[in-house]
């Protein structure tokens, strides 16, 4: 039988279409995978690893939890380093019944970090764009373009993982829905669900929530789309399997979610409790504070012109400027002079401060023009719709009269911070409109009027792009000031840095100019007949991608952003005064680090039980005990110690003893320098303490205030009102102070257990130094073995009733919610794993029984 058009076998190379089709995409994917791992060749051949701040404080906060899950197999649900101690749920461990950490990593593909989110960011692209049909060579460009976008290679630089890791997947999630709407119901539909769980698995919420707001939009448009055309029975097919798909994916990290869904509204993510008007105690995701790292309006030009605004805060300036040149000329070769040239405030935006721009790349606009001119379909409204809805998020406090309403009223998105990453919402559909745009040019037949109307069309986008460009690179110096609020700080040298802004900016801006006249110069003759075949124009587009996008990237994530791992590793070798208080037997005291930026370092965490920290979510009412208590005692002691006139033994003492809260959270050492020896504070009221009173209040604002008023050493102070834990009715008829003589030792610890010893010749209470968090959540309290109630004492501390006599009091950490959580998750990993490799058997079937009837 003669073998029908289009079958499976080519007749030139003897390898069927499918085969050949798959020959290609891996080809591409390894092409792909190349260039990555020679970009990033320290990490990939030389085993350097990526110098990162938040990677290096994530060691810090993780050393204890790690080196428990080392030592016993278990998980160390509490961390005790990090903020007096807090749960360990959004710091380092493990869920074992998520199946997915290690899939994630198998996606890897034995790339090292940070070369493995760049490919993966590729791959899932590249996926995306050939489910919307794109020629596989244009679906390579356009991956390339997505995924050396520069603010990701940014946020690497800063260690910022799980952020690019949850971004990777954004597309894939995508892909598997279109295909769920395609009619592909149960391989959509089980992709959709694994994808889900890999995103949520990466445990970045934040571009989850933009992922979900990017496919409510296009689900909007799809619908209206259905009902056009009477396609809606298959819409809501489609739309249940979809609902159901996330859920059963959400399934795998049940336990996460569980566990943080508890913890979040404990945290900064939640609300104090506080009424008092002090500026301290407003520590949780005000408005203010939310919107802090706002994009500018004007600032959205980055995504055209990357230096619009000066790139980076800090940056090198180039030895080859006339800026350096005059700089060295004028002001010589002093260390202070160098130090500036290489901390060069090249930014003049309204952010606070950046690590660099948003660039979606000046070709990627300029395709993505092109796109909403050609490309027809709810395509181009939802992909439309979605970027301007990004760039309104991302103007935050720059377009109040729509952030605030987003912020006050939208499910959710209160408990997000940094409205300036919400473009990645527009890096992401800009490039897919692009693309179908471009796909849609070089498709069209090259003769009628359709033909001529994608000339004028790739006229009108090139021109506006690029003339835009020209117009910033000619006049630029009329249009902008260059001026920014760091400006007034550097004295004569900032005439030189607006030079300098305006140098960098110009170039950028030809550079874009050039860019785009090249590509639309391309695709003009290509629709000219210039160019004959379409090879040539995929070639050159994807050549002038790279070309546009990896110099941009390079400049934040470089070779010299690598480090040996010998180099990485001494960002935690003991100092002197580390050395001298590790030489302390007694496994639970807390260390203050006044050297450094005390609740932004998790260094100090490395080695001690720290005062402070480094993390996102701390407890809320930790840090409004930082804010009114902690801090001022803070300054109070650095300044007695900065008074070496009057500091004698005596005095030093003396203002010790009145650190009240650093005392009742032991405080044993503090850091004055880290090559000299540790202040040991005598003063630190220990592990546990029995108190001969206790103050009643009513209220958080009187229990915070109440800890100025009393001596904490000897008053517990409760807040009678708390219902969850019914404070009032454990402490109805106790009487405090009986036995003066009564005492409490402290007699074992690990990260979720801590054991005491009493002996009190008459009933008594307990202020324990160790953090509150109970309410069901965790720590649960036990008298000889038996479970018995315990309290929140002195705002943040926990107390509890001991009966007379000589008993064992044991604090074991059971959160419920964790144990539970993952055996909730090991279903739905094994049952999501189970039909993923089911689906891709039925899709084989089908595939071989197609295949069969071609061939008879």
């Amino acid at each position: 039988m003669a073998k029908k058009p289009g079958s499976a076998t080519t007749a030139k190379s003897g390898l069927k279409g499918w085969q050949r089709n798959l020959l290609i995409h891996l080809g591409i994917l390894v092409a792909a995978y190349v260039v990555i791992a020679v970009y990033f060749f320290p990490a990939t051949f030389e085993g350097k690893v990526p110098d990162q701040h938040d990677i290096i404080e994530y060691q810090g906060m993780a050393k204890e939890t790690n080196d428990f899950r080392e030592e016993t197999g278990e998980e160390a649900l509490w961390v005790s380093t990090l903020f007096s101690g807090m749960p360990a749920f959004q710091a380092s461990i493990r869920h074992f019944g998520n199946w997915f950490w290690q899939i994630n990593k198998l996606l890897w593909f034995g790339l090292p970090r940070p070369a493995n989110y760049i490919f993966m960011m590729f791959a899932g692209f590249f996926f995306l764009l050939r489910v919307l049909k794109v020629n596989p060579w244009l679906s390579g460009a356009g991956a390339a373009a997505f995924a050396f976008s520069s603010y990701f290679f940014i946020i690497l630089d800063v260690g910022h993982t799980s952020k690019a890791n949850a971004i990777a997947y954004m597309a894939p999630i995508l892909a598997s829905i279109l295909l769920t709407y395609r009619g592909k119901y149960l391989l959509g539909g089980v992709l959709t669900a694994c994808f889900v769980a890999l995103q949520m698995t990466s445990n970045h919420y934040q571009i989850t929530y933009y992922t979900i707001l990017i496919i409510a939009v296009m689900a909007i448009f799809m619908l209206v789309d259905a009902l056009r055309n009477e396609g809606i029975a298959k819409f809501i097919k489609a739309s249940a399997i979809l609902l159901v798909a996330g859920v059963i994916g959400v399934g795998p990290t049940f336990g996460n979610l569980w566990t943080t869904l508890q913890y979040a509204s404990q945290t900064m993510r939640g609300e104090t409790e506080l009424t008092t008007a002090n500026a301290s105690d407003q520590g949780g995701l005000d408005i203010e504070y939310a919107y802090r790292w706002s994009y500018g309006v004007g600032e959205t030009m980055t995504l055209l012109i990357p230096n619009f605004y000066g790139g980076a805060s800090q940056v090198e300036v180039d030895r080859d400027t006339d800026t350096y040149k005059e700089i060295r000329r004028a002001f010589g070769n002093s260390p202070q002079v160098s130090q500036i040239l290489e901390n060069f405030p090249a930014y003049w935006g309204d952010q606070p401060g950046t690590s660099g721009p948003v660039y979606v790349g000046a070709i990627i606009v300029f395709l993505f023009l092109l796109g909403l001119l050609v490309v027809e379909g709810p395509a181009r409204w939802w992909l439309l719709t979605a970027t301007i809805l990004s760039l309104l998020l991302s103007w935050g406090k720059n377009l109040m009269w729509f952030n605030e309403l987003m912020f006050n009223y939208f499910p959710a998105y209160n408990k997000f911070r940094a409205p300036s990453m919400a473009l990645i919402i527009a890096e992401f559909t800009m490039p897919i409109l692009g693309f179908l745009g471009l796909q849609k040019v070089l498709e069209t037949e090259r003769k009628g009027p359709e033909w001529q109307k994608m000339q004028r069309m790739v006229l009108i986008a090139g021109g506006i792009t690029a003339g835009l460009s020209l117009l910033f690179a000619v006049a630029g110096s009329a249009l902008l000031s260059f001026s920014g609020s760091v400006d007034s700080q550097m004295g004569q040298l900032a005439e030189y840095l607006e030079d300098y802004r305006q140098s960098i900016f110009t170039r950028d801006a030809f550079r874009s100019f050039g860019l785009i006249a090249a590509t639309a110069a391309i695709i003009w003759f290509y629709l000219r007949n210039n160019i004959k075949s379409a090879v040539p124009v995929y070639v050159a587009v994807a050549v002038l991608i790279l070309i546009d996008m990896i110099p941009v990237a390079a400049r934040y994530l470089n070779e010299d952003s690598f480090i040996t791992k010998r180099t990485f590793d001494a960002n935690f070798a003991p100092t002197r005064a580390d050395q001298a208080i590790l030489q302390d037997t007694d496994p639970n005291y807390r260390v203050l680090n006044l050297t450094t930026s005390t609740f932004n370092d998790a260094k100090t965490s490395y080695h001690h039980k720290s005062i402070g920290g480094y993390h996102a979510a701390k407890l809320q009412r930790y840090n409004d005990m930082i804010g009114r208590h902690i801090q001022p005692e803070m300054q109070q002691l650095i300044g007695t110690l900065q008074n070496q006139q009057g500091l004698t033994d005596s005095v030093l003492r003396g203002a010790l003893a009145q650190l009240d809260v650093l005392n009742m959270l032991n405080t044993r050492y503090f850091i004055i320098n880290p090559q000299g020896m540790p202040l040991q504070n005598s003063a630190a009221m220990g592990n546990a303490w029995f108190v001969q009173n206790i103050q009643q209040v009513n209220s958080p604002d009187e229990e915070i205030a109440a800890i100025n008023q009393v001596n904490v050493r000897n008053t517990a102070v409760v807040d009678v009102s708390y219902e969850e834990g019914r404070f009032g009715d454990q402490l109805e008829g106790v009487t405090a102070g009986q036995d003066p003589n009564a005492a409490i030792v402290q007699t074992d610890w690990k990260p979720n257990y801590i054991a005491y010893q009493t002996n009190s010749g008459a009933e008594g209470v307990v202020v324990f130094s160790e953090i509150y968090y109970n309410g069901g959540k965790g720590w649960n309290a036990y008298l000889d073995n038996e479970p018995v109630p315990h309290f929140r004492a002195n705002y943040i501390l926990r107390g509890m009733t001991v009966p007379a006599g000589s008993h064992v009091i044991e604090f074991r950490f059971e959160p419920e919610a964790y144990r539970i959580g993952n055996q909730v998750a090991l279903v739905f990993s094994i049952l999501l794993v189970l039909g993923l490799l089911g689906a891709f058997a039925y899709e084989f079937l089908q595939f071989r029984k197609k295949e069969q009837q071609e061939e008879a």
